[in-house]
Parts: C-alpha cells; sequence; structure tokens
C-alpha cells in the first residue's frame, strides 16, 4: 500500500476532496446547462450563431459588470457561506427554467434571463473558491491543490458540456436541465462539509477605501500585462464555445452526439494537462506559457484546415492540454504573489479582467460563424492566439529570475 503521504491530495485530505468536489458538480452543472441550451439555441434558430453568441454573452456579463461590489462581498464575508448560497440560488433558478420547459417553450428571452442570473451566482462562486483554497489546504499543498482546482475548471468547462451533449438524445432538453439542478444541489452539500481556517484579515487595510487592487498591481508591473495577456488570448479562444455547436451543425452535419465527443477530447487534454503540469519544471512560467498559448493556436487552426472528426478531435486534445498546464502554473503564480488578505480582489478582478471581451467575442464571433462560415472563424481564432504567443514570449524577458525577490507586497 503507497505511505499515506504519496497519495494525491484530493484522496489523502478530506477538506479538499469536499471543496474539489463542490466545485466539480456546481462548475459542471453550470457548463451543462450552457451545452444544453446552446444546442436547442442551434436547432431552433434561423440566426443560430447570433443568438448563440448573444446567450454566451449575457452568460459573461455579470462576472465584468459586478467586479468590484463581488471583490469586496468575498473578502468580507465568510467563503463557505457564500458557496452554499450560490449553489442553492442557482438551483432554484434552473429548476424553474425546467419547469418553464416542462410545460412548453419558454421562448429566448426568458432564456437570456436564466442566463444572466445563474451566471451572476457562477460569478460570486469562481472567485470565492480561489479565496477559499488556502485555507482549504497547508501552504506546502498549495500547488497540488491549485491543480485540482485547475482540473475541476476542466471539468466544468468540458466535463459537463460531454455530459449534456450526450444526453440531450437520451433524456431531452428538460431532463438535462433536472440533471444540472441536482448537480447544484449536490454541490451545496459538500461545500456545507468545508471546514475553513479563518481568514487572515488586517482589519486597517481592509476597510481603507484607498486600498483597491489596482494600487495593488502598482507595484506589480509585470502582473498587469499578463492579465491583459490572458484576455487577448480568451477574446480569440473562448468563442469556441460558440463556433463548436456551430461547426457540428451546419460544417460536419451531426448530432448532438458528435459534439459530445469534441467536447470530451477537449475535456481530456485539459485534464492530461493540468496533471502533468507539476512535473513540468520551469524557471520562467511566462516562457513556457507562451509555447503554450503557440500551441493552442496551432491546434486551433486545424478544423479550418480539415473537417475530418478523427483529426479535429485530436486537434482539440492538443489545445486543451496546452489550456491544462497554462492554467495550473499561472495560477500557482498568482496564488505565490498575491497577500492573502487581498486575494478575494484580486481573483474578481482577474475574473473580470479575463472576461471583459466575452461578451463582444461571443457576439462577433457568433456573427461571424452564420456569414464566413465555421471553419473560417476556426482559423481567425488560431492565427489571433498565435500572435498572442508573440506578446508572451516578450513578456518572458521580464520575468524575473527564480529566487530574486518578489515586489508583489501590499500597499501599506
Amino acid at each position: 500500500m503507497a505511505p499515506r503521504a504519496r497519495l494525491p491530495l484530493v484522496l489523502r485530505d478530506r477538506n479538499m476532496a469536499a471543496i474539489w468536489s463542490g466545485q466539480v458538480l456546481s462548475q459542471a452543472g453550470t457548463r451543462m446547462y450552457q451545452i444544453s441550451l446552446a444546442w436547442w439555441i442551434v436547432t431552433q434558430s434561423a440566426e443560430g450563431g447570433r443568438d448563440l453568441g448573444l446567450f454566451m454573452a449575457v452568460g459573461a456579463a455579470p462576472a465584468l459588470l459586478l467586479v468590484k461590489p463581488l471583490g469586496r462581498l468575498i473578502d468580507e464575508r465568510r467563503a463557505k457561506a457564500l458557496l452554499i448560497l450560490s449553489d442553492l440560488a442557482s438551483f432554484a433558478l434552473v429548476s424553474g427554467l425546467g419547469l418553464a420547459f416542462a410545460y412548453g417553450s419558454p421562448g429566448l428571452p426568458s432564456v437570456l434571463l436564466s442566463g444572466l442570473l445563474v451566471a451572476s451566482c457562477a460569478a460570486v462562486f469562481d472567485p470565492t473558491l480561489n479565496t477559499a483554497l488556502p485555507a482549504a489546504v497547508g501552504s506546502e499543498d498549495i500547488e497540488e491543490a491549485v491543480a485540482f482546482q485547475s482540473s475541476t475548471q476542466s471539468l466544468a468547462s468540458f466535463g459537463g458540456a460531454v455530459a449534456g451533449a450526450l444526453l440531450i438524445d437520451r433524456l431531452g432538453l428538460v431532463g438535462v436541465i433536472w440533471l444540472n439542478a441536482a448537480s447544484f444541489l449536490a454541490s451545496a452539500v459538500c461545500n456545507a462539509l468545508l471546514k475553513l481556517s479563518p481568514k487572515a484579515r488586517t482589519p486597517a487595510r481592509d476597510e481603507d477605501p484607498a486600498l483597491s487592487t489596482w494600487s495593488l498591481l502598482q507595484g506589480m508591473p509585470l502582473i498587469p500585462r499578463i492579465l491583459a495577456g490572458f484576455g487577448l488570448t480568451n477574446f480569440f479562444l473562448t468563442p469556441v464555445l460558440v463556433v463548436l455547436p456551430l461547426y457540428v451543425e451546419h460544417t460536419l452535419r451531426a448530432s448532438a452526439g458528435v459534439l459530445g465527443r469534441l467536447e470530451a477530447g477537449v475535456w481530456l487534454g485539459l485534464l492530461g494537462g493540468t496533471f502533468a503540469a507539476p512535473w513540468l519544471r520551469t524557471s520562467n512560467t511566462l516562457a513556457l506559457g507562451s509555447a503554450c498559448v503557440a500551441a493552442m493556436g496551432l491546434s486551433l487552426a486545424v478544423p479550418g484546415l480539415i473537417e475530418d472528426q478523427g483529426v479535429v478531435l485530436g486537434a482539440l486534445f492538443m489545445a486543451g492540454a496546452a489550456l491544462g498546464v497554462n492554467n495550473v502554473k499561472f495560477l500557482a503564480y498568482f496564488q505565490e504573489q498575491i497577500p492573502p488578505e487581498l486575494k478575494g480582489r484580486f481573483f474578481a478582478l482577474m475574473q473580470a479582467v479575463l472576461g471583459v471581451s466575452y461578451p463582444a467575442a461571443f457576439l462577433l464571433f457568433g456573427i461571424l460563424a452564420d456569414r464566413v462560415s465555421p471553419p473560417a472563424v476556426f482559423l481567425i481564432q488560431g492565427f489571433g492566439i498565435l500572435v498572442v504567443s508573440a506578446y508572451f514570449l516578450h513578456l518572458s524577458t521580464q520575468q524575473p529570475p527564480a529566487g530574486a525577490p518578489s515586489s508583489a507586497q501590499a500597499p501599506s
């Protein structure tokens, strides 16, 4: 039998198991909800790209528009309570939508409103989880904890999408929505089992209105540049959520099951990259990030050149693997750099900066897919991401050598 210390963190630490399970269920439920409604829009609407882009844009808006109040809320309130309340609110909202579909078609406006409210709950849940992680595990386990947390995001983004796409044919749209509602309820139970250490607080700083996340970043000039780079990456990367259903429906002329398999390719790549990341040692996180972003760009160009399910599946797997490595390395980097008392505001800000382009990107690429075809849109995405990889390569020359003193100090 393997020694206890060598077991994966999620198996040897009950607290980590609870927080990880809750995140899997909650975020996977959100993605399952999104993909099932995305397929409904694509198959029902004459302007599928536009309407799907609008649906995804509405879902991205709360994290951007509510960043300031959310950051302070997360820093001032108990993380455990926020996680549970977010899950219960999502459960109620999704259950209501399920009832609406069970007794008729609620129409696109009602679906958009539901998407906005569920996304508002997720905008509280996600940065709260980032803030709670150091309170759930010891400092010696933080990188492994980040790896599991990042793998959960992979499960949320693609595992839930795979399940939603595959189950539409078996359970129907209403059945998938009910299953999603149940996932939020189960997540609330998992989060109720959490035992978090008290949050470290410095009242004078925490209550000082002059203390802002932006003032913190003024002393860490590299971090805003990194966030800007990932904002650009996401502008070209995240519209895959809009383009892929359209690609399957209109280019491959296939079913939701094929969409599920292609989503699974990205998901499996993400998992592989996530768990491989701790074994990839580097003295320059930004140089590794540049290589990962370049790999994503090359992979996303493939569906624009070769319209074959097997080839596209392999390309999406490679894109997911590169993204998984990137997520772990940079989340660990931020956990090390940001002072504990400001992590809530920083991660809320990070979520907003990374998502600032989502509404425009979803709408733009959705409309493009209607006008110039999904394969052409994949080529545009791949080229754009390759350009951003060159930006990260430039930033890598500015990263201090390993062991150099950090400038990431809270303002006094």
